[in-house]
């Protein structure tokens, strides 16, 4: 017959075969194990005593009389269960430290550093995972481990009139909240193949205390022809492509147009781009994402000389091993200061004259027949003068349907003032401003800002469709007159008749039918900004608005109206401390806007912050279901869905978004 030792040993083996390894993490493994052979130990051992007891159920009390003597088999055995108990408690000690003390070495990076500048109040609070925070209540109050940088652009200057020789300018966005970083320093290392120069640069931001990211400007001076330029921290480097600062300009008065999405408003563009050309200046404009049709009909004004396109791209952080607030969302109306900040890099040591305007600020000069000679008549009579400061007065305007019907007579005729007059925008001498906001530089004293009454910029923020429903004017409710400004009759000629040298090019008469004939995002547009900042403009109602931003807001996909946005390849650098950097290269221009892909990456970002599996696979499928609206994907999206739901729970629980878990959809 088998030894009872040698049962019991049998029956353990058995056991543990009984709990399935895969599924468990190691820590989590050992844990269930140990507590169910315990529980079988019990078990048997009440079997040998022939006490059959259910331990899952309220165990029966056993009366012992006290007159009859213990066997010595029976004290054995009770020996033998406090040996096997206090065994037991000790494994389950010795593995829960073990298993403490290596999670403290193999996900280090989870946890929040403490700052010893920092008291015992202002401490990081919960553990963090590496990726997206979501976390809305927080975004201006949570410290992390890192401050992310996004570097927008870096311009290498030989010489500037106000930067000096060997001059570097970075254009970056900041994580303003973890500490101060208005006056932030950044280190600078320059290398020509034959020496290296380590230096120091300072810095200016120009955000608002209402959005967790800040657009800053840094300055240094580094070798002379400069071929590697890298950032530095703590012996860590990381390189950041830049480029040579313009010397020469189309002409000599730039107008920076703020970056454009969802761009279809071609009419105003068109009134745009004809009076800058009549008065001399030359349009530089960010897009981010436009109409395909009003795309190319833009590429045919760049061939003429019009106008010079640049891309504005999202930002993304590649690669991270500590956690961040997601930037587009967190940054002041996609990051305009930044756009405006980067056209002035641009062109500082090229251009007499920089304005920073939005497509529908358009400016009249009222004294002088061109920009170049209104503008510097202007600083004439204050010489001393950082900026001119234009107000801008509300206008509407009827438009046109198509292109063969544009008519700039007629769109001037329908021109209508109101009495109400916006926070206007700024005309620089590029050597005497380094980094601006949207309407003027937080930098800038405002003594030398000389502020011009009369004209004003011609805001046309809000065009009336012929033949539409015009909805959009319930809401946005102003008062309109005759108009207010002074536009001469010869100028007004002279620009219908570029109109017409413009339209019968072939390529534009092949664009033009393609031209969207009414509206489709600008009231969608203007109701994620009324939402997010514009309602107390309104309707005066008072509301706690956060970051001025519409980042997040749906924008449905047209199927007859393609869209082309800007794109490149993303890289982050090492991690770094106090600023994790990141950037892009070779950007270009893509006719494919990949939103089910962005879904899948919202997806895992949302696993990795663990806020609930419910809410990630809801957020994800409606994702997909507006990504796919009218389209044959949307068979294959309903799958993708399914499968997140069905089974994404082991990945939510074991991998804890460490890994990608959404299907890539190509």
């Amino acid at each position: 017959m088998m030894a009872e030792d040698e049962k019991i040993a049998l029956l353990m083996d058995n056991w543990i075969l009984d709990v399935p390894r895969e599924g468990y993490e190691p820590t989590r493994y050992y844990t269930t194990l140990v507590i169910y052979v315990f529980m079988k130990l019990l078990i048997e051992h009440q079997k040998l005593e022939n006490i059959v007891e259910d331990v899952f159920i309220e165990p029966q009390i056993l009366y012992i009389p006290s007159e009859e003597p213990l066997s010595p088999r029976r004290i054995q055995m009770m020996k033998r269960r406090k040996v096997i108990l206090i065994f037991i408690i000790l494994l389950i000690i010795f593995l829960f430290y073990n298993s403490f003390k290596a999670m403290n070495e193999t996900i280090h990076f989870e946890t929040i550093e403490s700052d010893p500048d920092l008291s015992n109040g202002e401490q990081l609070e919960t553990p963090l995972k590496p990726g997206i925070l979501i976390d809305p209540t927080k975004k201006l109050t949570r410290k992390l481990p890192v401050s992310h940088v996004y570097v927008t652009s870096a311009y290498y200057y030989p010489t500037s009139k106000s930067l000096g020789s060997n001059a570097i300018a970075i254009a970056m966005v900041v994580d303003s909240i973890n500490f101060n970083v208005d006056n932030a320093t950044y280190n600078v290392v320059g290398s020509n193949g034959t020496h290296t120069i380590s230096s120091i640069a300072t810095s200016k931001t120009e955000g608002v205390p209402t959005c967790r990211y800040t657009p800053a400007m840094a300055k240094t001076n580094t070798v002379e022809n400069i071929t590697k330029l890298e950032m530095e921290s703590n012996g860590v480097r990381v390189e950041i492509p830049f480029k040579m600062a313009r010397y020469t300009a189309p002409k000599p008065v730039i107008i920076c147009i703020s970056p454009q999405f969802v761009a279809e408003q071609w009419q105003i563009f068109m009134m745009h781009v004809h009076v800058a050309n009549r008065f001399g200046g030359h349009l530089h404009i960010y897009l981010t994402s436009i109409i395909e049709s009003f795309f190319d009909l833009m590429k045919e004004y760049e061939r003429e000389g019009y106008l010079t396109l640049d891309f504005w791209l999202r930002m993304k952080f590649e690669h991270t091993t500590t956690p961040y607030f997601e930037p587009n969302e967190n940054i002041e109306w996609r990051n305009q200061a930044g756009a405006q900040t980067d056209c002035l890099l641009q062109y500082k040591e090229a251009a007499e004259y920089i304005a920073f305007f939005d497509m529908d600020d358009i400016l009249f000069p009222k004294n002088y027949p061109t920009y170049l000679e209104e503008f510097s008549a202007e600083w004439a009579l204050q010489p001393d003068a950082t900026s001119v400061f234009y107000g801008r007065r509300e206008h509407e305007f009827v438009k046109s349907e198509t292109l063969s019907e544009f008519s700039f007579i007629e769109l001037v005729r329908s021109l209508r003032s109101s009495p109400t007059v916006k926070r206007g925008k700024v005309v620089v001498k590029p050597e005497r401003y380094n980094s601006t906001w949207i309407h003027f530089s937080n930098n800038e004293s405002e003594g030398t800002r000389r502020t011009i009454d009369n004209p004003t910029l011609i805001h046309v923020q809000r065009p009336l469709q012929k033949h539409g429903n015009n909805n959009i004017t319930k809401v946005w409710k102003m008062k309109f007159g005759p108009l207010n400004e002074t536009i001469r009759d010869h100028d007004v000629t002279a620009i219908e008749d570029d109109i017409e040298r413009i339209r019968r090019i072939p390529k534009v008469s092949e664009i033009a039918p393609k031209l969207p004939s009414s509206d489709f995002y600008l009231p969608i547009v203007f109701k994620c900004y009324y939402d997010a900042f514009y309602d107390n403009a309104f309707d005066h109602r008072k509301g706690k608005h956060g970051c001025p931003n519409a980042d997040t807001c749906a924008l449905p996909q047209r199927e007859e109206y393609k869209c082309v946005h800007s794109h490149a390849k993303y890289f982050s650098g090492p991690h770094m401390k106090p600023f994790t950097f990141h950037f892009a290269k070779n950007p270009f221009w893509s006719w494919n806007i990949d939103t089910m892909n962005v879904c899948c990456e919202t997806h895992d970002s949302c696993y990795n912050t663990q806020v609930g599996k419910d809410f990630c696979d809801n957020t994800f499928c409606e994702c997909l279901s507006k990504a796919t609206e009218n389209n044959l994907c949307s068979v294959d999206a309903a799958g993708f869905c399914a499968a997140v739901r069905l089974f994404g729970q082991t990945a939510y629980d074991t991998l804890g978004g460490l890994e990608p878990v959404s299907p890539t959809i190509n």
